[in-house]
């Protein structure tokens, strides 16, 4: 399939993301930007609501499930604009030919740096992460519940209680195959770009609309095409992991964000008469933000709370300044908030660190042993770090390379740091902005205890730390651009038409350099595919087409298919529609699996391996011996296939002189 041929799949997934969203908040008064942004969130939200209730009904997930969550949510909305009648969210969006003229143009530069060096859209990242969210959005395609709560027994698979993962991705993708008709991996393509142009776009230019003074409009303008100029997000995680999940919830922070300060601000301003309404509205929008983000990915709920830490302590202190300043009952009511908040955060580090103590195991092995796995080794300096904050030179995604700085995106960010410091109401955005500028350099640069435990959360991934700057860099660069226009031109709407005009030099420049020096090379590097043997990829294209002719063919529809999961067995579901007994290189499995992963060869001699096999209805083997990304960083956990087969164990099916596909006849026929 070529990229025009993808288009209605590309189309789908957008209609799968923004639809139940649409839905939900119809009843609302919204503009543009932020009705597309919130309907994201939304939508992430109505189908984990799905997918949890399909599942405990025991039912396969079908797309159109989602309407129902999404009509109990447009329900809500109705409820919430009767209790708030004067309830107007983000109203002011630019003419409709401006807006949309820089929207098309924003999504051009994603598409582009994205997918310069992709050939074709329904390749595969061929990446550790992308092993598993493959399997499991083809397991969810077959009939496994796709339900949050249960993903993940797909790969803990002795069973029992509650197995979370977050499906939020894996649902999209699987409701835009079944509706598209395109391969899981198109859907993921499909799904990539609909969420980077239609949840990450909108929601930053939303979040700078937020969060910055002056007219809404012209700052939507400038902030819209700037989404598009970033290498740590959305570029770096496509090629890092890839962690899909992960990409998702970050193109939500923004809205998120968004409607976190909205909502505070709504309170806030509301009179006494309306505060209430006020109040539920905004609980409402709050909890539709920390469900997306659970969905999508929770660890991406400790960005947000990261973020959004310096916006609450300065509107408490603004707050209780004006208690202060007013004396008596205003005064002991800001101190009695005062001391309330602060027992609030007391409580919360607490129980964080009772958490850590109990159900993260903190002091049960020493602090050097942790986090110490690729992902998390320091990679350069601290220094190196801050540099690449500072200069806008992001990590491309592949090991410890980085793309060229982008010099006017830079410049812009350190010209909105400097404007935004000399206002009180925005010097909160360069608090966060440095704060999240230093866990990534800790996290990149340094392997010491203190960078372990204040980067923990995020798993210690530069990467996933990166992906937060440009959250905030955006806003700022925006506000630089604005203020350099404004100091530039004698008219505001002639400034306004030069910021716009800058602010598409900047993410042209920016997109530019990033496609011309690395960014754009990573990423068609962890999409590129062997035709012929696979070494170090997942899986060729031979071994595609083996497992879509031979393995559908040879292998009974209700039998699994058994093979290390590092030659590319575990996309059997994905390629021929036969389930492999290991969809992912590593997981909990339980003892059945256990005993053929490791004594497989012993067949003949120990009754247990038939056991084993009949329990899993296996009697088919694949063999393709290789392993991607240089094997398992922990040791070989699975040689009782390669052992049996080397040993002649079982009778050769079929071969296309690479892979193997092989019949165990020790058992006899499954009943």
């Amino acid at each position: 399939m070529n990229w025009i041929e993808a288009a209605p799949a590309i189309a789908i997934a957008a209609i799968v993301l923004l639809a139940p969203g649409l839905l939900a908040t119809w009843p609302l008064r919204m503009g543009a930007l932020s009705r597309t942004a919130v309907s994201g969130l939304v939508s992430v939200c109505a189908y984990g609501v799905a997918g949890a209730v399909s599942g405990a009904a025991g039912l396969a997930f079908q797309a159109w499930m989602v309407l129902v969550p999404a009509s109990v949510a447009a329900a809500i909305a109705w409820g919430v604009r009767r209790l708030v009648p004067a309830l107007a969210v983000g109203v002011e969006t630019p003419r409709r030919l401006p807006l949309a003229a820089m929207w098309i143009l924003s999504t051009a530069l994603v598409i582009g740096v994205a997918f310069w060096l992709v050939p074709d859209p329904d390749r595969i990242s061929q990446t550790y992460d992308n092993v598993f969210h493959l399997s499991a959005t083809a397991a969810i395609l077959d009939g496994f519940s796709g339900s949050p709560l249960t993903l993940r027994s797909l790969i803990e698979t002795e069973g029992g209680g509650i197995a979370f993962y977050p499906a939020g991705w894996h649902l999209l993708a699987a409701a835009t195959a079944q509706l598209s008709g395109a391969s899981v991996a198109v859907s993921f393509t499909a799904v990539w770009i609909a969420v980077a142009t239609l949840a990450w776009l909108p929601g930053l230019a939303w979040l700078a609309q937020a969060i910055l003074p002056g007219r809404a409009a012209e700052v939507a303008l400038v902030a819209l095409p700037l989404g598009a100029a970033f290498g740590a997000f959305p570029y770096a995680l496509l090629a890092w992991g890839t962690i899909y999940p992960t990409f998702l919830a970050h193109a939500l922070l923004p809205a998120a964000i968004a409607i976190t300060i909205v909502a505070i601000r709504g309170v806030r301003a509301a009179r006494p008469a309306g505060r209430a309404g006020a109040a539920v509205a905004g609980a409402a929008g709050v909890l539709a933000a920390i469900g997306a983000l659970g969905i999508a990915h929770p660890r991406v709920l400790a960005t947000w709370a990261l973020v959004g830490v310096p916006f609450v302590a300065w509107e408490l202190s603004a707050a209780f300044r004006r208690g202060w300043r007013r004396g008596g009952r205003p005064r002991r009511r800001a101190v009695g908030w005062l001391v309330g908040v602060a027992a609030g955060i007391t409580a919360a580090c607490a129980a964080g660190f009772a958490y850590a103590v109990v159900g993260l195991g903190l002091f049960d092995e020493p602090l050097a042993d942790r986090l110490s796995g690729p992902q998390a080794a320091a990679v350069q300096t601290v220094w190196d770090g801050v540099i690449q904050v500072l200069a806008q030179m992001p990590m491309t995604g592949v090991g410890a390379e980085t793309a060229a700085p982008a010099v006017l995106l830079a410049a812009a960010v350190v010209v909105g740091a400097g404007v935004a410091l000399r206002r009180a109401r925005t010097r909160w955005i360069v608090v966060a902005f440095v704060i999240v500028g230093a866990l990534f350099a800790l996290a990149a640069g340094s392997d010491g205890g203190f960078a372990k435990l204040a980067t923990g959360v995020w798993y210690k991934d530069r990467f996933r730390l990166a992906a937060a700057i440009p959250v905030l860099a955006a806003p700022l660069a925006t506000l630089g651009i604005l203020a350099i226009a404004r100091a530039a031109s004698r008219s505001r709407a002639g400034a306004a038409r030069l910021a716009a005009g800058a602010a598409v030099v900047v993410a042209a420049t920016s997109a530019f350099v990033l496609a011309a020096t690395g960014t754009a090379g990573a990423i068609g590097s962890v999409f590129g595919q062997p035709a012929a043997r696979a070494t170090d990829a997942v899986v060729s294209e031979a071994q595609e087409e083996f497992f879509a002719d031979v393995v559908r063919r040879e292998v009974p529809a209700d039998q699994r298919v058994l093979g290390d999961p590092w030659d590319g067995s575990a996309l059997t579901g994905l390629f021929a529609g036969r389930e492999p007994v290991f969809p992912h290189v590593n997981g909990q499995w339980d003892p059945d699996r256990l005993e053929l992963a490791w004594n497989l060869e012993w067949i003949d001699k120990d009754p247990a391996i038939c056991d084993a096999l009949d329990a899993l209805r296996v009697r088919y083997v694949v063999y393709d011996p290789h392993e991607f990304g240089g094997g398992d960083p922990s040791g070989n956990h699975f040689p009782g296939p390669h052992d049996a087969v080397e040993d002649g164990l079982f009778t050769l099916v079929d071969t296309d002189g690479d892979s193997e596909l092989y019949r165990i006849d020790q058992c006899g026929p499954l009943s």
